[in-house]
């Protein structure tokens, strides 16, 4: 090779390698402007909108809960796979009109803290009770769950049932709803969960979910106007996705630890389903998944003896779909749970 040859050559390769520095240095410039961009406007938002309900300790960190309303019992609300106390916007403030409602944010959720330690299945559950003792809330409660909230909430009548007067289940996780799954299908729903959820929590920092418009929560447009604004800047939070990541990966442990527990005791419980499937996780379209879903609900609705109603036009967010639904639902549990105080049933059954 001639010396110019080897010289062309040299300048080729450098101005490649150029490029390529450039380009990275691009990306990482972008990335730096994206994650300051990110971190100002999480900032900004909790700002704008401070928590409209108080802040408790439940040990190393602290969860967000509002409550509205007075009397007994209380009325918990307990949300879905990545949704928090705003999720109940529609259904609160008619309750409360009756007695205390109270929704809380999960650890990690909206204005809660995220916890050093991951909080999911039982964990939950034992931050829940925290979370009322602390906050000076007590007595017997009727608890309202959505999805994954729902799961909770069997779990919390399963293990505590002097704690539960009542349940109201909004298309609910019933325990055997990935066991009993095709292994495929359920492989299938995994992987994409994995994948969505994974790429989120490194995308939210770089604020690459905010450019692209991806919010933690899929219900933000069927909230009430006056909610949406608050809810928009607190999806796009960095932790709500880590939060969410960590519920799903817990989501079977959980399950698999529900099965084991002794059964919900006889009280007043009231079963919601949708035969839809939209706001469900990417994997649940298929006619196979929604047939496994309508046969998990009415398997819930079975072993807990309960009444179910189904709901066919609506989707998986009943609470915000079919509002009045719920809070019939929820006030014809009240009545029953309220009837019994005043008449407690004697050890002879008389």
């Amino acid at each position: 090779m001639n010396p110019f040859s080897h010289w062309a050559n040299h300048v080729r390769q450098q101005y490649q390698l150029g490029k390529i520095t450039l380009v990275i240095l691009i990306l990482l410039g972008l990335g730096g402007i994206g994650a300051i961009t990110q971190s100002l406007l999480t900032v900004k938002g909790q700002t704008d909108y401070p928590a409209p309900g108080q802040m408790v300790s439940v040990g190393d960190h602290r969860l967000h809960i509002h409550c509205e309303g007075h009397g007994q019992p209380i009325v918990l609300l307990e949300s879905g796979l990545s949704g928090w106390s705003q999720d109940w916007a529609l259904v609160q403030p008619e309750l409360a009109r009756t007695t205390t409602v109270c929704a809380y944010d999960r650890a990690g959720y909206a204005w809660s803290d995220e916890s050093p330690t991951a909080r999911t299945g039982l964990l939950a559950v034992d931050d829940l009770r925290t979370l009322l003792h602390n906050a000076n809330l007590h007595g017997r409660m009727v608890v309202v769950g959505h999805s994954l909230g729902g799961l909770l909430a069997q779990m919390l009548a399963q293990t505590h049932p002097d704690e539960v007067a009542g349940l109201v289940l909004i298309d609910a996780l019933q325990h055997d709803q990935t066991f009993s799954m095709d292994p495929e299908a359920h492989a299938r729903y995994s992987r994409n969960m994995d994948l969505l959820t994974n790429s989120a929590t490194w995308l939210a920092p770089l604020g690459l979910t905010r450019l692209t418009n991806m919010p933690a929560s899929v219900v933000l447009d069927k909230l009430p106007l006056a909610e949406q604004p608050a809810a928009r800047a607190l999806a796009m939070q960095s932790k709500n996705y880590r939060a969410l990541r960590t519920e799903y990966l817990a989501v079977d442990s959980a399950l698999d630890v529900a099965r084991k527990l002794a059964p919900i005791p006889a009280m007043p419980i009231v079963v919601l389903s949708t035969n839809a499937q939209s706001e469900f996780p990417p994997g649940w379209e298929t006619e196979y998944m929604r047939q496994h879903w309508i046969d998990g609900q009415r398997a819930l609705a079975r072993e807990t003896g309960s009444q179910q109603v189904v709901v066919a036009d609506a989707g998986h967010y009943l609470q915000l779909e079919r509002p009045k639904l719920v809070i019939d639902s929820v006030l014809t549990v009240l009545h029953q749970v309220r009837n019994a105080s005043k008449n407690p049933v004697t050890q002879d059954g008389n």
